[in-house]
C-alpha cells in the first residue's frame, strides 16, 4: 500500500503515539555522547605570536640614499614563505631534537600545528595541539626559538660576507691609494708645480665627484653580482631550473624601465648640481625614481617566478633574494651609466689645458678618488662589523605561549546539544519508519478510502471499556467468591 499524503494533527498523532520509543532513543543517545565526552582525553591547544619584520640590507648599495627603495614592509609572498619555512622539515627536526623526542615524532607532527597569517599584517600566530598542556606549552615555545636562531644566523651570514667582500677591497683600494699618492709625488718633483689653478681646482673637484660616485656604484655592482652568483649557485643546487640573466635582459618591460632609470638619474645629477637635497624639483626625481625601481622589482619578479614552478619554500625565499639582487643590479647599472654620461661630458672641458696641468690634474684626481673610496670602504666596514657582532633576528616573539587552561576538546556543552538534536532526529525517523511498516487500519478514513463506501457506525472496544477499574479488582473479586 503506498504511503498518503498526513496532514499535522495525523504526524502529531503519530508522535504522540511513539512518545515512549522517541523518549527512550533521545535518552540513550544522550547517554551515549556524555559518556563518550568523560571518556575522551582532554585535548590543549597552546598559542604564540610573532612579528616578522624585513631585515635591512648590508648592501653597499645601501649608502646612497636615492638606491635605497627595497626597505618597504613584507609582501604576502614573503610572509607565505616565513609560513613554509616554519613548518620544513629542518626547523621542525630541530625542535623535536630539543624536546627529546625521536626521529619519528616528524611524523604527522604537521597536522598538529597550525600557522596563521593576520591578514594585513606582519604578524605570525603559531598553535599546537596536544593532550599534554605543558607540551604544547613548551613546544611552541621551542619552534619560536627555533626559528628565530635560524633567521639570525641567516642574516648574521648576509653580514659576514658583506665584511669579507669589504676586507678585500680595502686592501685592494689601500695598494691604489698608495700608488696614485707616489705617482703625484713623483711627478712634482720632476715638473715642479705644487697646486693646480684655481679653475683647475674647480674642474678637479667636480670630476672628483662623478669619480667616486661612480666607483661606489661599481663596487655595489661588484657585491650584488657576487651576491647573485651564490644564491644562483645555491638554487642549481636545489633545483636545476633557473632564469639567466639573458632572458631577463631580453624582457622589453625590463629595457623600458632601466633606459628610464638611466634618463632619471642623469636629471637628479643636474638637479643637484643647481638645487639642495630638499629643493622640490630633486624630491620629485627621487620619488620618480622609486616608483620606476619598484615597478622594475615587480616585473623581475614576475618574470622570474613565470620560468620557475616550485613549492620548495626554501626555493622561494631565495627566489625573491634573486628578484630583489636583480633589481638592485639593474638599478645600479642604470646609475652607472648615467654618472658615466655626465663624466664623459665634464671630460672635454680639460681639452683647453695644458699638457702638464692636465696630468696633474689626472693625478690629483686619481688621489683623492681613491682617498674618498678607501674612507668610505673602511666607515662602511665597521658599520657592519658593529652589526654583526650586534645582530639580532628580524623576528621577535610578541606573546609567548602560556600554559593553557581549558581544552578545546571535546566541547561537552556542544556534543550534549549536537547529541540532543541526533536523539529526536532518531527518534522521531524510528516513529515514523514503525508507521509506515504498520499496514494495519487505524481510522474511518482508511477503511472508506479502500473500500470507496462510506462507514455507518464503529464497534467500540466493550473489552476495555467493561473492565473494572484498578482500584475496584478486589472487591470485585469478593463478590464472585
Amino acid at each position: 500500500m503506498e504511503m498518503e499524503e498526513k496532514d499535522l494533527l495525523e504526524y502529531w498523532q503519530i508522535i504522540v503515539k511513539r512518545k515512549w520509543l522517541i523518549g527512550t532513543i533521545f535518552l540513550i543517545t544522550i547517554g551515549i555522547v556524555i559518556m563518550v565526552s568523560v571518556m575522551m582525553e582532554p585535548v590543549y591547544e597552546a598559542s604564540t605570536t610573532l612579528i616578522v619584520q624585513k631585515p635591512k640590507t648590508a648592501s653597499l648599495a645601501s649608502l646612497d640614499p636615492v638606491s635605497s627603495m627595497f626597505s618597504s614592509g613584507m609582501s604576502n609572498v614573503e610572509i607565505q614563505n616565513q609560513v613554509e619555512i616554519l613548518k620544513s622539515r629542518a626547523i621542525l627536526s630541530q625542535v623535536v631534537e630539543r624536546m627529546g623526542w625521536e626521529p619519528d615524532a616528524l611524523i604527522g607532527l604537521n597536522k598538529k600545528i597550525t600557522i596563521q597569517p593576520i591578514a594585513g599584517t606582519e604578524i605570525l600566530k603559531i598553535s599546537m595541539q596536544s593532550t599534554d598542556k605543558e607540551e604544547a606549552q613548551k613546544f611552541v615555545n621551542t619552534l619560536a626559538e627555533v626559528y628565530i636562531e635560524h633567521d639570525r644566523a641567516g642574516n648574521q651570514y648576509e653580514l659576514r660576507e658583506a665584511r669579507l667582500f669589504l676586507e678585500s677591497q680595502i686592501v685592494k683600494i689601500s695598494a691604489e691609494l698608495e700608488l696614485a699618492e707616489e705617482q703625484l709625488r713623483l711627478f712634482k718633483e720632476e715638473q715642479g708645480i705644487l697646486q693646480p689653478e684655481q679653475q683647475t681646482r674647480l674642474l678637479l673637484e667636480q670630476q672628483s665627484n662623478w669619480d667616486t660616485l661612480l666607483a661606489q656604484t661599481a663596487l655595489g655592482i661588484i657585491e650584488i653580482e657576487e651576491s647573485m652568483a651564490k644564491i644562483e649557485a645555491q638554487l642549481q643546487a636545489e633545483e636545476a631550473t633557473i632564469v639567466s640573466s639573458q632572458n631577463i635582459g631580453n624582457n622589453p618591460f625590463v629595457s623600458q624601465y632601466r633606459t628610464r632609470l638611466a634618463d632619471l638619474e642623469i636629471a637628479l645629477a643636474g638637479a643637484k648640481e643647481r638645487y639642495t637635497d630638499r629643493h622640490p624639483e630633486v624630491l620629485a626625481l627621487q620619488a620618480e625614481i622609486q616608483d620606476v625601481q619598484k615597478r622594475l622589482e615587480g616585473e623581475l619578479e614576475r618574470v622570474i617566478l613565470s620560468e620557475t614552478i616550485s613549492s620548495n619554500p626554501i626555493h622561494m625565499e631565495l627566489y625573491g633574494k634573486l628578484v630583489t639582487s636583480q633589481a638592485e643590479l639593474v638599478a645600479l647599472q642604470s646609475r652607472q651609466q648615467a654618472l658615466q654620461t655626465l663624466r664623459d661630458q665634464s671630460d672635454e672641458a680639460f681639452g683647453s689645458l695644458p699638457k702638464q696641468e692636465l696630468e696633474l690634474l689626472r693625478l690629483t684626481r686619481d688621489v683623492l678618488v681613491s682617498e674618498e673610496i678607501y674612507l668610505m670602504l673602511v666607515k662602511r666596514y665597521e658599520e657592519i662589523r658593529i652589526q654583526e657582532a650586534m645582530q639580532i633576528a628580524s623576528i621577535r616573539v610578541l606573546d609567548p605561549a602560556e600554559l593553557p587552561v581549558n581544552p578545546i576538546k571535546p566541547r561537552k556543552v556542544l556534543n550534549v546539544a549536537i547529541g540532543s538534536v541526533l536523539g529526536l532526529f532518531i527518534g522521531t525517523g524510528c516513529a515514523f519508519l514503525l508507521d509506515y511498516i504498520d499496514t494495519s487500519v487505524k481510522t474511518k478514513d482508511q477503511v472508506e478510502a479502500l473500500l470507496g463506501v462510506p462507514v455507518l457506525s464503529q464497534i467500540p472496544d466493550f473489552d476495555q471499556q467493561l473492565a473494572p477499574p484498578k482500584e475496584n479488582k478486589r472487591f470485585t473479586r469478593s463478590l464472585r467468591m
